[in-house]
């Protein structure tokens, strides 16, 4: 409910300063953002860190794959590439018991 009230409060700012600066200052805001957006500076700026992390993605996946990747192929069912044999597991108590003999 607080992020709720939250974003209420922050649209409905937003939406009473901007009714109040008007076109001619969004027009300046958007003509100035993209100014700064055309700089090749900022351009490449942005590809260079785009490219970083890309490959942290990459290296992250490549991991995370690596360490669960035979856990995973054990547990997937045949259609997907799994193996058939199921896991096995040992039984626990049946539902609804608290796992005391009677």
């Amino acid at each position: 409910m607080r992020t709720k009230a939250t974003f209420l409060i922050g649209f409905a700012t937003g939406y009473v300063l901007g009714s109040k600066a008007g076109r001619a200052r969004y027009e300046q805001i958007r003509d100035a953002a993209r100014s700064f957006a055309s700089n090749p500076t900022v351009q490449s700026t942005t590809a260079s860190i785009t490219h970083q992390a890309e490959d942290a993605l990459s290296t992250a996946k490549d991991k995370a794959a690596a360490s669960l990747g035979s856990t995973l192929q054990d547990k997937r069912p045949s259609w997907l590439g799994g193996t058939d044999t199921p896991a096995t597991t040992t039984p626990g108590p049946t539902a609804g018991s608290n796992g005391s003999p009677r």
